[in-house]
């Protein structure tokens, strides 16, 4: 196998000594060099990476005090009072109930199991006979099932997880390791758990005999769920991540307000809780300021306000997780598992496409496109809508294939991204493939150079592997007798007159608001929720003002990545090619912002938000990896 190597190699040295030695190679080499050196003299490059003023500035200003004050108020009684609230806490008969049960389910104690089953069961007979429902023969398999595993004692299944071949083949195939040390033995010995098993099964089987047992069954996993993120913010964080394009909106601001309330008992009970705060937070913090008075002064409050309520919770998710992600570990793990939920969306927008599952005619132009039999849209219901979250995932999941120097896990995000780019495609959604196209090139350009010769090889070839559907798809791009792009064109003509009168105050926020106003500007008698076009939006509902904060944001937002390319390790490490893979990604959704009002659908606004505060974590890890008392925090950078 080594001489195989070898040889190879040999080979390989001799043909590229070759192509150096070219005319063509040295013509490119110069030009290349040209341009690159260019570039690192260029004013654009000056702006963002040098250090004219500190990035961090206006977090420091009066309005970035008066802002932080609200997080530097709760570290103040967390000094003054976290041993006491500490202390009333571990006393609490309730907490301790809520510990037995929450720790018990994390170690899988099959005797705690079996107690709660038999409890549940047993009960569930007594409660359905008084409320009418009759006796149930299938509450008697969960008595036998509940006693059987009560026999088992001192038996926690997690334990077994730990080095099993299936964890160990997960960790290898995602180049991650899972920790096992996150439930208290002690907890799963306590004499104290037998008692709480059976409170808690009494408790679901009271719900599931005079409401639903499909309710039963909730309320013991919304426990489960409740009492995990209030013990461990991190894991409400995963799980945001994770679910935000699979569960409904108001589920989303569920979870996202559980993770404030944890992050906010965890400062409480913390005596040196150090809260970051930077000039995106400050400036996200200007932005709801500027919501709450477009929500009040709007066309149509109660919708506008009902909207700012949810922007305010996603926005503000920005704060939880760059407080609660702290470390390269940490930091990787959510890009991961980030990476891992854009894979099953993806997945199963293919499947729709293959099997036919939920076929709509909507979003096709058959005039234009008569072989366009289906554009998927997977969990977001919207195929544009699905073209943008992708292209927030696709960067990352290539930034984890680079960080992973193992043949297996590059193989594994290898297939993640060609699934991702086969669902970009099949979304038809020509804007997202402009964004594409343009986030591909940041990321190759600032983390994989090499592969602009294999993209130069690519191109010419293209055509004549893309199907003709897509082709034609492509290239109507402008085409104003394609319905969708006239559609556009007449709508952001209508929305650029409504701004000649509204362009300082803006109108509110949300379809309510927009169509009040829309339709005495409206070209063409073209209806529309929306302006199509991002920061076309951003104006209408906030006016210049919003706009200007809004860009200002994304300023520092790129010139934080910027500068913290090169403390992050430079080209190559690990820490910055996420840095840039993040920028790269933010860049191709703000690009699909030109054709769409990216902000209409409320889990993609809030996944945006967290792809941010992903950035922000990037950039404190890579000052942290620059700090010498710190360095080792987290792992190296390099």
């Amino acid at each position: 196998m080594n001489k195989q190597v070898g040889y190879f190699q040999t080979v390989w040295f001799f043909i590229f000594g070759i192509i150096q030695n070219s005319l063509i190679y040295k013509a490119i080499r110069g030009v290349y060099d040209f341009i690159s050196r260019k570039w690192r003299q260029s004013f654009i490059t000056n702006l963002f990476r040098k250090e004219h003023f500190s990035v961090d500035c206006i977090s420091q200003s009066v309005l970035g005090r008066v802002s932080r004050s609200v997080f530097t108020f709760l570290s103040f009684v967390g000094r003054k009072c976290g041993d006491g609230i500490s202390d009333l806490a571990e006393n609490s008969g309730i907490v301790l109930l809520c510990k037995l049960y929450l720790h018990n389910l994390l170690g899988l104690n099959l005797r705690f199991i079996g107690t709660l089953c038999t409890s549940g069961s047993v009960f569930y007979i007594i409660f359905g006979l008084l409320a009418g429902r009759g006796f149930s023969t299938a509450a008697l398999a969960g008595i036998a099932v509940g006693v059987i595993l009560y026999l088992i004692d001192g038996v926690n299944v997690t334990e077994f997880l730990k080095g099993s071949l299936l964890v160990k083949f997960i960790e290898y195939a995602l180049g991650t390791e899972f920790s096992f040390n996150f439930f208290y033995k002690s907890r799963c010995i306590s004499k104290n758990r037998i008692p709480a098993a059976i409170l808690f099964g009494a408790a679901a089987a009271f719900i599931a005999a005079f409401f639903s047992p499909l309710y039963g069954a909730a309320f013991l996993v919304g426990s489960f769920a409740v009492f995990l993120v209030l013990y461990k913010v991190e894991v409400g964080v995963f799980a945001a991540v994770f679910f935000a394009p699979l569960l409904p909106t108001m589920a989303m601001a569920g979870l996202a307000l559980l993770c404030m309330v944890s992050l906010i008992i965890r400062v409480l009970t913390t005596k040196k809780f150090v809260w970051r705060f930077d000039a995106v937070g400050l400036l996200i913090v200007a932005m709801l300021v500027l919501y709450l008075i477009s929500g009040v002064l709007s066309f149509a409050p109660e919708s506008s306000l009902k909207i700012f309520a949810i922007y305010f919770v996603f926005m503000a998710f920005y704060f939880v997780i760059t407080n609660v992600i702290k470390n390269k570990k940490q930091f990787f793990d959510l890009l991961t598992v980030f990476t891992i939920s854009g894979f099953c969306v993806c997945a199963y927008g293919i499947a729709q496409y293959l099997f036919g599952w939920d076929v709509t005619q909507a979003w096709l132009d058959e005039g234009m496109f008569s072989d366009l039999k289906m554009r998927i849209y997977s969990t977001l219901g919207n195929p544009n809508v699905l073209g943008e979250y992708i292209l927030l995932v696709m960067p990352v999941c290539a930034a984890l294939f680079f960080k992973n120097k193992k043949a297996f896990p590059r193989l594994v995000y290898a297939a993640i991204f060609c699934v991702d780019f086969a669902a970009l495609i099949l979304t038809m959604s020509r804007g997202c493939w402009i964004g594409f196209m343009a986030s591909a090139a940041v990321f190759i350009t600032f983390a994989a150079g090499k592969l602009w010769g294999l993209a130069l090889i690519a191109l010419p070839i293209l055509p004549f592997v893309i199907p003709e559907s897509i082709i034609s798809r492509f290239t109507s791009i402008g085409n104003m007798k394609d319905s969708s792009t006239s559609y556009r064109v007449y709508i952001w003509m209508g929305t650029l007159a409504l701004l000649k009168d509204f362009f300082v105050s803006g109108i509110g926020m949300g379809s309510d608001a927009f169509t009040e106003v829309y339709p005495f500007y409206s070209y063409n008698a073209v209806v529309a929720p929306h302006s199509h076009n991002l920061f076309l939006q951003i104006t209408v509902e906030l006016g210049i003002v919003g706009t200007a904060v809004f860009l200002i944001l994304l300023f520092f937002f790129f010139k934080r990545i910027c500068s913290s390319h090169r403390p992050a390790g430079g080209k190559g490490a690990p820490v910055a090619t996420a840095l840039v893979a993040i920028a790269s990604a933010v860049g191709g959704f703000l690009v699909q912002g030109m054709f769409d009002n990216c902000f209409y659908n409320y889990r993609v606004f809030m996944i945006f938000w967290m792809v941010i505060a992903l950035g922000s974590v990037g950039v404190n890890i890579a000052k942290d990896c620059a700090d010498p008392k710190i360095k080792k925090i987290g792992g190296e950078c390099g």
